[in-house]
């Protein structure tokens, strides 16, 4: 008799054993997990195009053309899109086109001089992670005084502390300094 209670006492705990192992299986950590905020924040976001005086010569530069920053026309089409912490896109938006006449337009007040808003149009984002971002990638023609003018693409992937709150404002925006060495005469 104790053989057989011997017996069955062995048989049990093998069967919770192997059950117990089965219910151990390794699960991955999200990797988000660690960066996520406590809650999410909804920003209500407008971009800015500044072409940049540090951009010494315009490649093939002509008299009159020797400065992007002193364009005198300048043309911006584009997207913006929310990539979040997993690489997963969404919201992706067309930014149309927007013609920047200088003297004519009036420059976006936000404290950095030649700075212009990209349409009128404000985009809605939730960002919930130190790693959601949005990307945002434009062509900018300009054309110069002596109506030469000069394209370059431009993508930049920006973060939730590049994002500013507009000075008195409910809005935030987002900069973005067209520096490129690529300038490309057309």
């Amino acid at each position: 008799m104790k053989t057989g209670i011997f017996f069955r006492i062995m048989i049990f705990l093998i069967t919770f054993a192997v059950g117990l192992a089965g219910c151990t299986e390794k699960v991955e950590e999200d990797p988000c997990l660690k960066t996520k905020w406590v809650s999410s924040k909804v920003l209500e976001i407008k971009p800015v195009v500044k072409v940049t005086s540090s951009n010494t010569l315009l490649p093939s530069g002509a008299p009159g053309s020797d400065y992007p920053e002193k364009f005198n026309e300048m043309l911006v089409t584009g997207t913006i899109m929310k990539v979040d912490c997993s690489d997963q896109i969404s919201d992706l938006f067309n930014l149309g086109n927007t013609s920047i006449v200088r003297g004519l337009d009036i420059p976006a007040e936000i404290g950095t001089d030649d700075a212009y808003w990209i349409g009128y149009v404000v985009y809605v984002y939730e960002l919930a992670n130190d790693k959601d971002h949005l990307d945002i990638n434009v062509t900018v023609k300009i054309t110069m005084l002596d109506h030469q003018s000069y394209t370059c693409n431009v993508s930049e992937s920006v973060y939730y502390p590049q994002i500013v709150l507009m000075p008195g404002e409910m809005y935030y925006y987002v900069l973005l300094d067209i520096y490129s060495d690529n300038w490309i005469k057309i």
